[in-house]
């Protein structure tokens, strides 16, 4: 079968379904490398990420969220008396955090958009009408306004939703722009709020009454996918890991593997790289290799969770699935339990508690373990005052109505920190492991664990100090689910404690998911968990970069393509390993492991790298149990360093800030053994189809 050209493609779908492919004077459109629409001539001043045509769509356009907003360069004069109408097919990739402008004509103007609850609204001077109805995230809704000299009128899909009668402002001069409302506002001072995440096409500005209707479909269904254009230039971005389209990911949470499929899910902000307004992103794989981004799987809704619905988890053996969630209103938390359609997505159910209990500052991340008698659910908690973390608790007979239980009752375990987040109890390879991520008030977030046992009501740890999940603390809040053959499997998050605000939102993403690893105990110790890579992850290198055996630096050339590194260097008299991680030119790294066979120091610098952390110390330090051998296997992706040492999870981020900054250099030193080395990558063609 021949292929068309893609023009020709589209005008035939253009005529198949009716879709106005002619030029019109009123409609935004590319014109060479500017915008305009009329005599309106618009571009993007603040684009860390170019404003690029939908494929198929001549007229339709991908918004990032954050920065490529189209504007006017001056104040656009409007004389409201002849009437004005505007409109546009609008598939939103994520709720807004702010009500988001599709057209912007001056603060005390127009305003045709969507608010945070995805439910649309117009405003022309004093006038305002909009609809309770929820518009919906991925899939194509015509949205339009406008005034005919008496009457303000809000229109979806062509039908009238809302409309208000008065008189329009008076003429006005005002800032123009499409895809921002620009008095939305910054936060943090940096990162654009009210911004539309998604495609429009079709979008009218009209000088007249003449309402903008719908004139058939777009011919294609929205691409949210990042164009790569967008992130073709950043070295540090992860291109095999999993990752949002744009913006904040953080925890993962409520790993399952479901009729063939891997479904993970993370606290995600794909408006920009900050912290806001969450959502369940949510991604699918077959084999925790290649991943397939799709819509957000649950989002605020205009009640207890309006501000945010946080770290959920599945309630076991409840048929149809469904997870319990802690859902904010920007003072208090509350849970609820929302369902799960066939394809992932999630629905919210009922509200379980809309509140905190009052004793206690804060609570969120349920987890839920069933017991002989019931189902219990853990939920991370502190003191209202903040003297201590722990875990409160919930019990249910059938996993639907849900009684509070007060505090559960974990034995001797001394909990540090404010308060607790995402708790976890399950059995790893037959013991009872309890796990959490303790929230500091001067330090780091660290994952934190204890092994003992679990009578259903209460849990006896056999140590009562913790035991950290990584060696630096830089691997933290791991989802963990059981695999089709009964391994445990764990993926996390590699936190970004490096970069600042104005660096995150230029880059336009934040924090990285770690690949996926198998979770269980260290040889010969059964109180302390080791990772190793999934085998079909690890299997996925095979393509050998580099192989051999050196007492002297090797340097090795990665490409600056995600590799594989496994390396093991004899100590038994001692001895320890220097790692350069991406490395430059003149052979300086961007950050040094070091790792010390005899006493089992691990020390990871930044102090002499183009790129300092912020968030942490230059120099960050961790252990591991001295041994005769040092085993390293390391995964490279972009910033993202993930592996493990012995057996030990290590973790970090490591920006280059520039090209081809991509070498490893691997230094023995005191040892009478050499180091044996192995650089592995993914196939060639694997690799040059990695998305963005």
């Amino acid at each position: 079968m021949t292929e068309r050209p893609p023009h020709l493609l589209a005008a035939a779908l253009c005529a198949a379904v009716l879709w106005s492919c002619a030029a019109r004077a009123d409609v935004l459109e590319r014109r060479d490398d500017a915008f305009a629409i009329g005599d309106l001539e618009l571009s993007t001043p603040y684009a860390m990420r170019p404003l690029v045509a939908q494929p198929g769509l001549d007229r339709g356009f991908r918004f990032d969220g954050s920065s490529n907003w189209l504007e006017a360069p001056d104040g656009v004069r409007l004389d409201p008396a002849s009437g004005v109408a505007v409109g546009a097919w609008v598939a939103m990739a994520s709720p807004p955090g702010d009500t988001a402008a599709v057209v912007y004509h001056g603060a005390e103007g127009l305003l045709l958009g969507v608010n945070r609850w995805r439910q649309p609204v117009i405003r022309f001077g004093n006038l305002r009408a909009a609809s309770d109805e929820i518009l919906p995230v991925g899939r194509w809704v015509h949205l339009a306004g406008d005034h005919d000299g008496t009457t303000l009128r809000l229109r979806v899909d062509g039908a009238v939703v809302a409309e208000v009668a008065g008189a329009p402002p008076a003429p006005y001069d005002g800032l123009f722009a499409i895809g921002r409302a620009l008095d939305a506002g910054f936060q943090q001072g940096t990162h654009p709020l009210g911004a539309i995440n998604g495609v429009m096409a079709d979008v009218t500005f009209r000088r007249s009454a003449d309402p903008v209707e719908p004139e058939g479909r777009p011919p294609v269904e929205p691409d949210f996918a990042a164009p790569k254009v967008w992130y073709e230039d950043d070295p540090d971005r992860p291109r095999l890991l999993p990752l949002g389209a744009t913006g904040w990911a953080n925890e993962p949470h409520a790993l399952t593997f479901r009729d063939g499929l891997w479904h993970l899910y993370y606290q995600a902000n794909p408006n920009g790289a900050y912290w806001r307004d969450i959502v369940w992103g949510h991604l699918v794989s077959k084999d925790l290799v290649d991943w397939e981004r799709r819509r957000p799987a649950l989002m605020p809704g205009t009640g207890f969770d309006r501000r945010g619905v946080w770290v959920g988890n599945w309630i076991p053996g409840r048929e149809p699935p469904a997870v319990v969630y802690t859902g904010v209103n920007g003072q208090w938390a509350g849970i609820g339990l929302a369902e799960a359609g066939d394809d992932g997505s999630l629905r919210l159910v009922r509200v379980l508690d809309h509140d905190t209990p009052r004793e206690y500052q804060d609570m969120r991340d349920p987890w839920v373990v069933r017991t002989e008698d019931g189902l219990l659910m853990l939920i991370g908690a502190g003191r209202r005052e903040g003297s201590g973390a722990f875990v409160y608790s919930y019990r249910s007979a059938d996993g639907e109505t849900w009684e509070r239980s007060g505090r559960f009752d974990t034995g001797a375990a001394r909990m540090p920190g404010q308060y607790w987040e995402l708790p976890m109890l399950l059995q790893i390879e037959g013991r009872w492991v309890l796990m959490g991520t303790p929230v500091f008030e001067d330090a780091p977030a660290r994952t934190l664990y204890w092994v003992g046992a679990f009578d259903g009501t209460r849990f006896t740890p056999d140590d009562p100090e913790p035991k950290q999940l990584d060696v630096l603390a830089t691997y933290r809040a791991p989802t963990i689910a059981e695999g089709p053959d009964g391994q445990a499997v764990a993926i996390g998050i590699v936190a970004d404690e490096i970069r600042d605000e104005q660096e995150r939102h230029e880059a336009g993403w934040v924090h990285a998911l770690s690949p996926p690893t198998r979770i269980g105990f260290c040889a010969g110790d059964a109180a302390t968990l080791c990772h190793a890579f999934e085998p079909a992850f690890a299997a996925a290198f095979d393509r050998p970069i580099d192989t051999g055996g050196s007492a002297a630096p090797i340097e090795l050339e990665t490409g600056g393509t995600p590799v594989m590194l496994r390396a093991r260097l004899a100590a038994a008299d001692g001895g320890l390993l220097r790692v350069g991680l991406r490395v430059d030119e003149d052979g300086e790294p961007a950050a040094e492991l070091t790792i010390d066979a005899r006493t089992g120091e691990v020390r990871l610098d930044y102090s002499t790298g183009p790129i300092r952390p912020i968030g942490r110390e230059a120099v960050i330090e961790g252990t591991v149990p001295p041994a005769s051998a040092i085993d390293l296997e390391l995964m490279i992706d972009g910033a993202v360093v993930f592996g493990t040492i012995n057996g030990r999870a290590v973790a970090m981020l490591v920006f280059a800030g520039t090209q081809d900054r991509d070498a490893l250099l691997l230094s023995p030193e005191g040892s009478e053994g050499s180091l044996e080395y192995e650089l592995s990558g993914l196939d060639e063609a694997r690799a040059a189809d990695l998305p963005r």
